[in-house]
Protein backbone atom coordinates (compact mmCIF):
# COMPACT_ATOMS: atom_id res chain seq x y z
CA UNK A 1 0.00 0.00 0.00
CA UNK A 2 1.04 3.86 -0.61
CA UNK A 3 1.91 5.58 2.52
CA UNK A 4 -0.63 7.66 3.25
CA UNK A 5 -0.79 11.42 4.90
CA UNK A 6 -3.74 11.74 6.89
CA UNK A 7 -5.16 15.11 8.61
CA UNK A 8 -7.12 13.88 11.08
CA UNK A 9 -5.34 12.04 14.50
CA UNK A 10 -6.78 11.00 16.91
CA UNK A 11 -4.31 10.78 20.64
CA UNK A 12 -5.24 7.89 22.98
CA UNK A 13 -3.81 8.70 26.57
CA UNK A 14 -3.11 11.96 28.69
CA UNK A 15 0.03 10.66 30.27
CA UNK A 16 3.37 12.28 29.05
CA UNK A 17 3.71 10.69 25.66
CA UNK A 18 0.25 11.34 24.74
CA UNK A 19 0.43 15.67 26.03
CA UNK A 20 3.73 15.57 23.83
CA UNK A 21 2.50 14.26 21.03
CA UNK A 22 -0.56 16.29 20.90
CA UNK A 23 1.71 19.15 20.89
CA UNK A 24 4.16 18.19 18.09
CA UNK A 25 1.36 17.17 15.88
CA UNK A 26 -0.03 20.25 16.10
CA UNK A 27 2.58 23.13 16.40
CA UNK A 28 4.93 20.63 13.80
CA UNK A 29 2.88 18.42 11.81
CA UNK A 30 0.44 19.52 8.95
CA UNK A 31 -3.07 18.50 10.15
CA UNK A 32 -6.52 19.68 10.16
CA UNK A 33 -7.61 18.10 12.95
CA UNK A 34 -5.36 16.86 16.08
CA UNK A 35 -7.01 15.63 19.37
CA UNK A 36 -6.26 14.09 22.21
CA UNK A 37 -8.87 11.70 24.79
CA UNK A 38 -7.85 10.72 28.40
CA UNK A 39 -10.24 7.87 30.54
CA UNK A 40 -9.41 9.48 33.62
CA UNK A 41 -10.67 12.87 34.88
CA UNK A 42 -7.26 14.58 34.52
CA UNK A 43 -3.88 14.70 32.61
CA UNK A 44 -0.77 12.44 33.91
CA UNK A 45 -0.87 9.00 33.54
CA UNK A 46 1.39 7.57 35.43
CA UNK A 47 2.24 10.87 37.10
CA UNK A 48 -1.69 11.84 38.50
CA UNK A 49 -2.23 9.94 41.65
CA UNK A 50 -6.25 10.44 42.57
CA UNK A 51 -7.74 9.49 45.54
CA UNK A 52 -5.92 6.01 47.08
CA UNK A 53 -9.97 5.38 47.74
CA UNK A 54 -10.83 5.94 44.11
CA UNK A 55 -7.85 3.23 42.66
CA UNK A 56 -9.60 -0.10 42.28
CA UNK A 57 -9.08 -2.22 39.28
CA UNK A 58 -11.77 -1.21 36.59
CA UNK A 59 -12.63 -4.60 36.32
CA UNK A 60 -14.33 -4.33 39.30
CA UNK A 61 -16.20 -1.71 38.67
CA UNK A 62 -19.85 -1.77 37.07
CA UNK A 63 -19.42 1.06 34.33
CA UNK A 64 -23.21 0.86 33.92
CA UNK A 65 -23.13 2.63 37.43
CA UNK A 66 -19.91 5.42 37.97
CA UNK A 67 -17.03 6.22 35.96
CA UNK A 68 -14.60 3.57 36.55
CA UNK A 69 -10.78 4.68 37.95
CA UNK A 70 -7.88 2.45 37.40
CA UNK A 71 -4.72 1.57 39.43
CA UNK A 72 -1.57 3.97 38.64
CA UNK A 73 1.94 3.01 39.67
CA UNK A 74 2.00 6.33 41.38
CA UNK A 75 1.90 6.70 45.20
CA UNK A 76 2.72 9.37 47.78
CA UNK A 77 6.02 10.43 48.26
CA UNK A 78 7.55 9.20 45.09
CA UNK A 79 10.49 10.37 43.63
CA UNK A 80 11.67 9.90 40.09
CA UNK A 81 14.41 8.60 38.73
CA UNK A 82 14.96 11.62 35.95
CA UNK A 83 16.72 14.82 35.84
CA UNK A 84 14.91 17.56 35.08
CA UNK A 85 16.86 17.62 31.81
CA UNK A 86 15.54 14.86 30.69
CA UNK A 87 12.36 15.16 31.85
CA UNK A 88 12.12 18.75 29.86
CA UNK A 89 10.11 18.89 26.42
CA UNK A 90 11.36 20.78 24.38
CA UNK A 91 10.63 24.26 24.56
CA UNK A 92 9.22 23.49 27.63
CA UNK A 93 12.32 23.65 30.25
CA UNK A 94 11.72 21.64 33.53
CA UNK A 95 11.85 23.47 36.70
CA UNK A 96 15.17 23.15 38.76
CA UNK A 97 13.76 21.64 41.75
CA UNK A 98 14.50 23.72 44.88
CA UNK A 99 16.64 21.05 46.88
CA UNK A 100 20.13 20.36 47.36
CA UNK A 101 21.42 17.18 47.42
CA UNK A 102 17.93 15.87 45.78
CA UNK A 103 17.70 16.95 42.47
CA UNK A 104 15.00 14.65 41.34
CA UNK A 105 11.64 16.00 40.74
CA UNK A 106 8.93 14.51 43.04
CA UNK A 107 5.37 13.41 41.76
CA UNK A 108 3.53 16.41 42.60
CA UNK A 109 6.30 18.54 40.89
CA UNK A 110 6.35 16.27 37.76
CA UNK A 111 2.26 16.28 37.73
CA UNK A 112 2.79 19.86 37.88
CA UNK A 113 4.97 20.09 35.30
CA UNK A 114 2.79 18.35 32.96
CA UNK A 115 -0.24 20.32 33.81
CA UNK A 116 1.40 23.49 32.85
CA UNK A 117 2.62 22.12 29.84
CA UNK A 118 -1.28 20.60 28.70
CA UNK A 119 -3.10 24.04 29.89
CA UNK A 120 -2.66 25.66 26.66
CA UNK A 121 -4.28 22.47 24.57
CA UNK A 122 -6.77 21.91 26.97
CA UNK A 123 -7.70 25.79 26.94
CA UNK A 124 -7.82 24.84 23.22
CA UNK A 125 -10.04 22.19 23.63
CA UNK A 126 -7.41 19.98 22.56
CA UNK A 127 -7.85 17.28 25.50
CA UNK A 128 -11.18 15.47 25.70
CA UNK A 129 -11.05 14.09 29.65
CA UNK A 130 -13.47 11.46 30.77
CA UNK A 131 -12.98 9.52 27.43
CA UNK A 132 -12.41 5.88 27.87
CA UNK A 133 -11.98 4.09 24.76
CA UNK A 134 -12.98 0.53 24.67
CA UNK A 135 -12.38 0.13 20.76
CA UNK A 136 -10.35 1.04 18.26
CA UNK A 137 -10.79 -0.74 15.02
CA UNK A 138 -9.44 -0.83 11.47
CA UNK A 139 -11.47 0.19 8.53
CA UNK A 140 -10.91 -1.50 4.90
CA UNK A 141 -9.55 0.25 2.21
CA UNK A 142 -12.53 -0.55 0.10
CA UNK A 143 -15.25 0.78 2.67
CA UNK A 144 -12.92 4.37 2.79
CA UNK A 145 -9.99 3.31 5.24
CA UNK A 146 -8.82 4.88 8.24
CA UNK A 147 -10.18 4.21 12.10
CA UNK A 148 -13.55 3.37 13.96
CA UNK A 149 -13.01 4.42 17.40
CA UNK A 150 -15.55 3.91 19.82
CA UNK A 151 -15.35 5.47 23.48
CA UNK A 152 -17.48 6.00 26.50
CA UNK A 153 -17.98 9.67 27.12
CA UNK A 154 -18.11 9.65 31.53
CA UNK A 155 -18.69 13.10 31.30
CA UNK A 156 -22.29 12.09 29.91
CA UNK A 157 -23.06 9.32 32.31
CA UNK A 158 -21.33 6.54 30.20
CA UNK A 159 -22.82 7.90 26.84
CA UNK A 160 -21.28 5.40 24.15
CA UNK A 161 -20.08 7.25 21.00
CA UNK A 162 -18.74 6.22 18.15
CA UNK A 163 -15.94 8.25 15.77
CA UNK A 164 -14.30 8.23 12.50
CA UNK A 165 -10.66 9.13 11.90
CA UNK A 166 -7.71 8.98 9.32
CA UNK A 167 -5.17 7.82 11.78
CA UNK A 168 -4.87 6.71 15.53
CA UNK A 169 -1.44 6.98 17.93
CA UNK A 170 -1.45 4.55 20.79
CA UNK A 171 0.10 5.80 24.18
CA UNK A 172 -1.39 3.65 26.41
CA UNK A 173 0.87 0.12 25.67
CA UNK A 174 2.29 -1.15 29.65
CA UNK A 175 0.93 0.42 32.69
CA UNK A 176 -2.83 -1.60 32.37
CA UNK A 177 -0.69 -4.30 31.74
CA UNK A 178 1.18 -5.88 35.21
CA UNK A 179 3.08 -8.72 34.59
CA UNK A 180 2.79 -11.49 37.00
CA UNK A 181 5.90 -14.49 37.25
CA UNK A 182 4.42 -18.18 35.90
CA UNK A 183 5.14 -19.36 39.35
CA UNK A 184 3.71 -22.33 41.14
CA UNK A 185 1.00 -21.24 43.67
CA UNK A 186 0.73 -17.49 42.70
CA UNK A 187 -2.67 -17.29 41.59
CA UNK A 188 -3.30 -19.29 45.30
CA UNK A 189 -2.01 -16.62 47.20
CA UNK A 190 -3.52 -13.73 44.96
CA UNK A 191 -7.15 -15.01 45.38
CA UNK A 192 -6.50 -15.20 49.01
CA UNK A 193 -5.43 -10.87 49.01
CA UNK A 194 -1.62 -12.29 49.97
CA UNK A 195 -0.20 -10.81 47.06
CA UNK A 196 -0.40 -7.71 45.23
CA UNK A 197 1.12 -5.98 42.55
CA UNK A 198 3.41 -2.56 41.94
CA UNK A 199 0.79 -0.73 39.85
CA UNK A 200 -1.77 -0.59 42.99
CA UNK A 201 0.93 -0.10 45.63
CA UNK A 202 -0.21 2.87 47.87
CA UNK A 203 2.31 3.00 50.59
CA UNK A 204 3.47 0.99 53.21
CA UNK A 205 0.45 1.45 55.73
CA UNK A 206 -1.53 -1.70 56.49
CA UNK A 207 1.79 -3.78 56.60
CA UNK A 208 2.83 -2.71 60.42
CA UNK A 209 4.47 -5.92 61.88
CA UNK A 210 3.96 -8.08 58.94
CA UNK A 211 6.49 -10.47 57.35
CA UNK A 212 7.39 -9.17 53.71
CA UNK A 213 8.37 -10.52 50.22
CA UNK A 214 9.42 -8.40 47.28
CA UNK A 215 9.99 -9.76 44.22
CA UNK A 216 12.02 -8.19 41.79
CA UNK A 217 15.11 -5.43 42.35
CA UNK A 218 13.92 -3.06 39.82
CA UNK A 219 12.90 0.47 40.78
CA UNK A 220 9.69 -0.25 41.94
CA UNK A 221 10.46 -3.57 44.08
CA UNK A 222 13.56 -1.82 45.38
CA UNK A 223 11.31 1.33 46.56
CA UNK A 224 8.59 -0.91 47.79
CA UNK A 225 11.33 -2.77 49.94
CA UNK A 226 12.46 0.60 51.28
CA UNK A 227 9.02 2.07 52.60
CA UNK A 228 7.97 -1.05 54.19
CA UNK A 229 10.86 -1.74 56.30
CA UNK A 230 10.28 0.72 58.47
CA UNK A 231 7.17 -0.65 59.77
CA UNK A 232 7.53 -4.36 59.01
CA UNK A 233 8.43 -7.63 60.31
CA UNK A 234 12.13 -7.90 60.19
CA UNK A 235 13.79 -8.59 57.97
CA UNK A 236 11.92 -7.67 54.73
CA UNK A 237 13.17 -10.11 52.23
CA UNK A 238 13.58 -9.17 48.51
CA UNK A 239 13.90 -11.95 46.01
CA UNK A 240 16.20 -11.27 43.17
CA UNK A 241 17.64 -12.92 39.81
CA UNK A 242 20.47 -11.39 39.44
CA UNK A 243 22.47 -8.09 40.14
CA UNK A 244 20.34 -4.58 40.06
CA UNK A 245 21.76 -1.91 37.71
CA UNK A 246 19.08 0.12 39.40
CA UNK A 247 20.43 2.43 42.52
CA UNK A 248 19.07 1.59 46.17
CA UNK A 249 20.69 2.01 49.33
CA UNK A 250 21.86 -1.11 51.28
CA UNK A 251 20.04 -1.74 53.98
CA UNK A 252 20.68 -4.87 56.69
CA UNK A 253 17.01 -5.10 57.47
CA UNK A 254 16.72 -6.10 53.72
CA UNK A 255 17.88 -9.54 53.27
CA UNK A 256 18.08 -10.61 49.66
CA UNK A 257 17.03 -14.27 48.64
CA UNK A 258 17.09 -15.82 45.11
CA UNK A 259 13.83 -16.58 42.82
CA UNK A 260 10.90 -18.23 44.52
CA UNK A 261 10.47 -21.58 42.93
CA UNK A 262 7.08 -21.83 44.22
CA UNK A 263 4.58 -20.67 46.78
CA UNK A 264 1.72 -22.22 49.49
CA UNK A 265 -1.04 -20.55 50.81
CA UNK A 266 -2.26 -21.96 54.39
CA UNK A 267 -5.56 -20.94 55.16
CA UNK A 268 -6.14 -22.28 58.44
CA UNK A 269 -2.73 -19.81 59.53
CA UNK A 270 -3.55 -17.12 56.19
CA UNK A 271 0.37 -17.41 55.75
CA UNK A 272 2.32 -18.23 52.73
CA UNK A 273 5.44 -20.68 52.88
CA UNK A 274 7.74 -19.39 49.96
CA UNK A 275 9.75 -22.04 48.19
CA UNK A 276 13.81 -21.26 47.30
CA UNK A 277 15.54 -23.60 45.55
CA UNK A 278 17.71 -24.51 48.76
CA UNK A 279 15.31 -23.58 51.61
CA UNK A 280 12.06 -22.51 52.93
CA UNK A 281 10.42 -19.35 54.42
CA UNK A 282 7.58 -19.52 56.69
CA UNK A 283 4.76 -17.28 57.82
CA UNK A 284 4.57 -14.87 55.51
CA UNK A 285 1.60 -12.04 55.23
CA UNK A 286 2.28 -10.34 51.72
CA UNK A 287 3.82 -10.72 48.91
CA UNK A 288 4.87 -7.73 47.07
CA UNK A 289 5.55 -7.72 43.07
CA UNK A 290 7.68 -5.45 41.43
CA UNK A 291 7.50 -7.70 38.57
CA UNK A 292 7.13 -4.83 35.68
CA UNK A 293 4.39 -4.59 32.78
CA UNK A 294 3.66 -6.17 29.59
CA UNK A 295 2.57 -4.25 26.49
CA UNK A 296 -0.96 -4.62 25.27
CA UNK A 297 -3.37 -2.88 23.60
CA UNK A 298 -6.52 -4.83 24.17
CA UNK A 299 -9.10 -2.40 22.44
CA UNK A 300 -7.02 -2.51 19.10
CA UNK A 301 -8.06 -4.71 16.19
CA UNK A 302 -6.12 -4.64 13.08
CA UNK A 303 -7.24 -6.55 10.10
CA UNK A 304 -5.38 -9.56 9.18
CA UNK A 305 -3.53 -9.48 6.04
CA UNK A 306 -4.07 -12.64 3.73
CA UNK A 307 -6.56 -14.31 6.04
CA UNK A 308 -7.71 -17.70 4.01
CA UNK A 309 -11.12 -18.42 3.98
CA UNK A 310 -13.54 -20.91 2.54
CA UNK A 311 -17.45 -20.48 1.12
CA UNK A 312 -20.00 -22.46 0.24
CA UNK A 313 -21.91 -21.67 -3.02
CA UNK A 314 -24.43 -24.25 -4.12
CA UNK A 315 -22.28 -27.20 -4.36
CA UNK A 316 -19.38 -25.56 -5.46
CA UNK A 317 -16.44 -24.44 -2.31
CA UNK A 318 -14.18 -21.52 -3.16
CA UNK A 319 -11.41 -20.87 -1.47
CA UNK A 320 -10.18 -16.94 -1.31
CA UNK A 321 -8.15 -14.69 0.92
CA UNK A 322 -10.16 -11.73 2.67
CA UNK A 323 -9.52 -9.58 5.84
CA UNK A 324 -10.88 -9.75 9.13
CA UNK A 325 -10.48 -8.38 12.33
CA UNK A 326 -8.14 -9.55 14.88
CA UNK A 327 -6.48 -9.07 18.11
CA UNK A 328 -2.76 -7.09 17.19
CA UNK A 329 -1.44 -7.58 20.56
CA UNK A 330 -1.87 -9.60 24.01
CA UNK A 331 0.52 -12.06 25.70
CA UNK A 332 0.81 -14.47 23.03
CA UNK A 333 2.73 -12.51 21.16
CA UNK A 334 6.46 -13.98 21.58
CA UNK A 335 8.79 -12.48 21.71
CA UNK A 336 6.46 -9.77 24.21
CA UNK A 337 5.70 -6.96 21.95
CA UNK A 338 3.75 -4.86 20.12
CA UNK A 339 4.25 -7.22 16.64
CA UNK A 340 4.87 -5.95 13.12
CA UNK A 341 6.25 -2.24 13.62
CA UNK A 342 8.46 -0.02 11.23
CA UNK A 343 10.99 2.04 13.92
CA UNK A 344 8.70 0.38 17.08
CA UNK A 345 6.67 3.29 16.05
CA UNK A 346 4.78 2.98 12.42
CA UNK A 347 1.92 -0.42 11.84
CA UNK A 348 3.66 -2.11 8.86
CA UNK A 349 0.67 -2.86 7.42
CA UNK A 350 -0.89 0.09 7.88
CA UNK A 351 0.90 3.21 8.44
CA UNK A 352 -1.89 5.44 9.83
CA UNK A 353 -1.47 3.49 13.43
CA UNK A 354 1.21 4.51 15.43
CA UNK A 355 2.62 3.80 19.16
CA UNK A 356 4.49 6.76 20.93
CA UNK A 357 5.83 5.24 24.49
CA UNK A 358 5.73 1.02 23.22
CA UNK A 359 9.91 1.59 22.89
CA UNK A 360 11.38 1.68 26.50
CA UNK A 361 14.12 4.56 26.98
CA UNK A 362 15.92 5.44 29.90
CA UNK A 363 14.84 8.89 29.60
CA UNK A 364 11.17 8.64 28.34
CA UNK A 365 9.80 12.12 28.06
CA UNK A 366 13.03 13.44 25.90
CA UNK A 367 12.03 10.15 23.92
CA UNK A 368 8.51 10.71 23.22
CA UNK A 369 9.32 14.10 22.38
CA UNK A 370 11.97 13.22 19.60
CA UNK A 371 9.90 10.09 18.13
CA UNK A 372 6.29 11.91 17.94
CA UNK A 373 8.35 15.02 16.15
CA UNK A 374 9.80 12.32 13.64
CA UNK A 375 5.87 10.64 13.71
CA UNK A 376 4.41 14.19 12.74
CA UNK A 377 6.61 14.88 10.07
CA UNK A 378 6.38 11.52 8.43
CA UNK A 379 2.59 11.42 8.06
CA UNK A 380 2.97 15.02 6.91
CA UNK A 381 5.02 13.97 3.69
CA UNK A 382 8.23 15.89 5.06
CA UNK A 383 10.14 11.93 6.14
CA UNK A 384 9.45 9.38 3.65
CA UNK A 385 9.47 5.93 4.99
CA UNK A 386 9.58 2.47 2.90
CA UNK A 387 6.68 2.21 0.38
CA UNK A 388 6.18 -1.65 0.70
CA UNK A 389 4.54 -3.67 3.77
CA UNK A 390 7.75 -6.08 3.23
CA UNK A 391 10.67 -3.34 3.67
CA UNK A 392 9.08 -1.64 6.55
CA UNK A 393 8.88 -5.42 8.64
CA UNK A 394 12.55 -5.55 7.40
CA UNK A 395 13.11 -2.89 10.68
CA UNK A 396 10.94 -5.53 12.92
CA UNK A 397 13.01 -9.00 11.82
CA UNK A 398 16.25 -7.57 12.18
CA UNK A 399 15.61 -6.83 15.86
CA UNK A 400 14.16 -10.20 16.24
CA UNK A 401 17.73 -11.36 15.31
CA UNK A 402 19.49 -9.28 17.19
CA UNK A 403 17.50 -10.12 20.30
CA UNK A 404 17.68 -13.59 19.44
CA UNK A 405 21.61 -13.19 19.46
CA UNK A 406 21.83 -10.92 23.01
CA UNK A 407 19.36 -13.60 25.08
CA UNK A 408 21.37 -16.37 23.67
CA UNK A 409 24.67 -14.83 25.00
CA UNK A 410 23.47 -15.77 28.83
CA UNK A 411 21.11 -18.81 30.20
CA UNK A 412 19.71 -16.02 32.31
CA UNK A 413 18.73 -12.92 30.45
CA UNK A 414 17.69 -9.76 32.05
CA UNK A 415 14.28 -8.41 31.39
CA UNK A 416 16.02 -5.45 29.65
CA UNK A 417 17.26 -7.58 26.88
CA UNK A 418 13.09 -7.55 25.42
CA UNK A 419 12.52 -6.09 22.43
CA UNK A 420 11.42 -2.71 23.05
CA UNK A 421 14.30 -2.10 25.29
CA UNK A 422 17.23 -0.69 22.93
CA UNK A 423 19.65 0.04 25.66
CA UNK A 424 23.18 0.23 24.14
CA UNK A 425 21.22 0.88 20.59
CA UNK A 426 19.32 3.64 22.05
CA UNK A 427 21.45 6.53 21.00
CA UNK A 428 22.44 4.98 17.40
CA UNK A 429 18.53 5.01 16.91
CA UNK A 430 17.76 8.74 18.17
CA UNK A 431 21.12 9.94 16.56
CA UNK A 432 19.24 8.96 13.06
CA UNK A 433 15.90 9.63 14.12
CA UNK A 434 16.75 13.34 15.46
CA UNK A 435 19.16 13.74 11.42
CA UNK A 436 16.00 12.69 9.66
CA UNK A 437 13.86 16.23 11.14
CA UNK A 438 17.10 18.34 11.09
CA UNK A 439 17.20 17.39 7.26
CA UNK A 440 13.24 18.01 7.02
CA UNK A 441 13.11 20.93 9.29
CA UNK A 442 16.85 22.79 10.09
CA UNK A 443 15.25 24.99 12.62
CA UNK A 444 14.92 22.56 15.03
CA UNK A 445 18.40 22.00 15.48
CA UNK A 446 18.79 24.21 18.61
CA UNK A 447 15.50 22.82 20.01
CA UNK A 448 15.38 19.64 20.01
CA UNK A 449 17.96 17.45 22.72
CA UNK A 450 21.13 16.91 21.15
CA UNK A 451 21.16 13.42 21.24
CA UNK A 452 25.16 13.35 21.59
CA UNK A 453 28.14 11.42 22.75
CA UNK A 454 27.93 14.24 25.92
CA UNK A 455 24.41 13.95 26.56
CA UNK A 456 24.57 9.88 27.02
CA UNK A 457 27.59 10.74 29.20
CA UNK A 458 25.10 13.00 31.36
CA UNK A 459 22.78 10.21 31.02
CA UNK A 460 24.27 7.31 32.66
CA UNK A 461 25.84 9.51 35.36
CA UNK A 462 22.55 9.64 36.72
CA UNK A 463 22.58 6.41 37.95
CA UNK A 464 25.41 7.70 40.54
CA UNK A 465 23.99 10.71 41.28
CA UNK A 466 20.34 8.59 42.07
CA UNK A 467 22.45 7.11 44.66
CA UNK A 468 24.21 9.84 46.52
CA UNK A 469 20.08 11.54 46.46
CA UNK A 470 19.05 8.50 47.84
CA UNK A 471 21.85 8.95 50.94
CA UNK A 472 20.69 12.73 51.15
CA UNK A 473 16.80 11.66 51.71
CA UNK A 474 17.67 8.76 53.97
CA UNK A 475 20.07 10.76 56.01
CA UNK A 476 23.09 8.95 55.79
CA UNK A 477 26.45 9.48 54.98
CA UNK A 478 27.66 7.37 52.09
CA UNK A 479 30.39 5.07 52.50
CA UNK A 480 34.02 5.74 50.95
CA UNK A 481 34.11 3.33 48.04
CA UNK A 482 34.57 -0.47 48.49
CA UNK A 483 36.36 0.61 52.29
CA UNK A 484 33.48 0.28 54.76
CA UNK A 485 34.24 3.62 56.53
CA UNK A 486 31.69 6.19 55.99
CA UNK A 487 32.27 10.54 55.37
Amino acid sequence: MTVSHPKRILIIGGGPCGLVTLRNCLHRGEFTDVQLVERRDNIGGVWYHADPAECVNHEDVNHNDRPPHWSYPAYPGMIGNVLPEFLTFSGNPFPIPPRTGQPFPTLRETYDYLKDFARPLLEQKKIRLNHEVISAEEIHPRNGGGWKVVMKDWSEGGAEKEELWDAIVVTTVWFDNPNFPNTEGLDAIMKAGKARHAVSWTGPSGHEGKRIVVIGNANSANEMAAQVVPVAQLPVYRSTRRVSIFPSLPDGRIEDIGPVMRYEYCPAADKVIIHLQDRSIQDIDYVLLGTGYYPNVPYLRVLEPNHKFTCDIGDTTTTGYGMQLIQLTGQGVQPSRIPSLFRQILYAHNPTLAFIGALISFIPFTFSDLTSTWLAFVWSGRIEIPDTIQDRLHDEQERLKKLHELRSQTDNPSDLVSFHFLGQFELPYAKVARAEIIQASPNLEDILAKWDDEQDNRRFAMYATKLDSLYVVAGKNKPLGGQGKWK
